[in-house]
């Protein structure tokens, strides 16, 4: 007999190395699951000639202390296993949803969602839930549970990760727990930028410019004295009236800050206003762009009204993806790229 639907609360348990011929067993019917969209991709996903599927050995779930395994239930009855790893394809991630499995009986029943809302909010920091593009329906509950539980404060990349040689692509989501009680994210105070904000200001400018120089050696070398020459046209920016400062504080620590500089368009343009140029832009991990950024762009954006702004022009690197991501969701578009090259 089929529980009522009130009943259907699961429960996430920490699995033993006893459990481990368990999830195994699930685990066929895991990939069976699979083959529903990915069967088609190489020969591996063809059905056995013993009619019984293959997984992944998750032995390693059992073994590393960096590998959390859990079994999933529904009062006593096995509902299926969640596997969580520490390995992302970001170096900032913290935690991984390797393998999530709800068996079919529980599939429409909301567990799914209700699962992954118990891991996040049991392991708060920066996430990685990667979906093989194949797996539409997959991508579908990752994309609508994500953005549910966080508001909307993630990013979603399409990247090639490459430990896959019949699918080297994924969609990437990234966003971070560490800000969400209760599935709300704690908002961010923003001010305008002081004296007493300018050295952590630098320091998240100058991390910036560590990733910049990686993918751009020639444009963004950093200069030996960059710190300091930073931190100098910082303190003279304060007090200049054609540029807007601000910072974005969480439990009195600087996450993020913008700044922006009102400029007139060239004489042969006409938007109907001034420009906010806005170069300096920083968040202190890339997750934030979906919380500290639209904050302190919004921010920015409303006292500029009164200063007959017309438009935006936001400066970013070509290689930044979860910044681009994040401007595209804010409605801005390119309107120019630059090309780079020595003489």
């Amino acid at each position: 007999m089929i529980a009522p639907k009130e009943n259907f609360a699961p429960s996430i348990i920490p699995a033993t190395i006893e459990d481990y011929p368990t999830i195994q067993n699930m685990a066929r019917f895991y990939v069976y699951e699979m083959t529903r969209t990915c069967g088609f991709i190489s020969d591996d996903w063809h059905c056995p000639k013993d009619g019984l599927y293959e997984s992944f050995d998750f032995k390693i779930y059992f073994e590393a202390p960096d590998r959390f395994p859990f079994i999933v239930k529904i009062g006593d009855e096995l509902a299926g296993f969640v596997l969580i790893n520490k390995v992302g394809v970001s170096p900032n991630t913290q935690w991984n949803m390797g393998e999530f499995f709800i068996l079919a009986k529980f599939q429409d029943k909301d567990i799914a969602k209700q699962v992954a809302n118990m891991i996040w909010q049991k392991f708060p920091g920066i996430w990685e839930v990667l979906v093989i593009p194949e797996m539409s329906y997959a991508l579908k509950f990752w994309r609508k549970t994500i953005n549910k539980f966080t508001s909307g404060h993630y990013t979603e990349d399409y990247k090639l990760v490459r430990f896959d040689r019949d699918q080297p692509n994924r969609f990437i989501f990234t966003f971070d727990t560490s800000f969400i009680k209760d599935k709300i994210p704690i908002k961010p105070v923003i001010s305008k930028a002081e004296t007493s904000h300018i050295d952590a200001m630098v320091s998240l400018s100058n991390a910036k410019r560590t990733s910049y120089e990686k993918a751009q050696p020639q444009f963004w070398r950093r200069a030996d004295n960059a710190h300091e020459k930073q931190t100098e046209w910082f303190h003279t920016l304060l007090n200049q009236p054609d540029h807007i400062l601000l910072v974005a504080e969480i439990n009195n620590k600087i996450k993020g800050f913008i700044i922006g500089r009102l400029i007139p368009a060239p004489e042969v343009y006409n938007p109907g206003g001034l420009t906010l140029m806005i170069d300096d832009f920083c968040v202190a991990e890339p997750s934030m762009w979906q919380s500290i950024g639209v904050s302190l762009l919004s921010a920015l954006k409303e006292q500029s009204k009164q200063k007959n702004v017309a438009q935006l022009l936001v400066v970013c690197g070509h290689h930044d993806e979860p910044k681009k991501t994040f401007l595209e969701k804010m409605d801005l578009s390119i309107a120019s790229d630059w090309y780079v090259g020595k003489i």
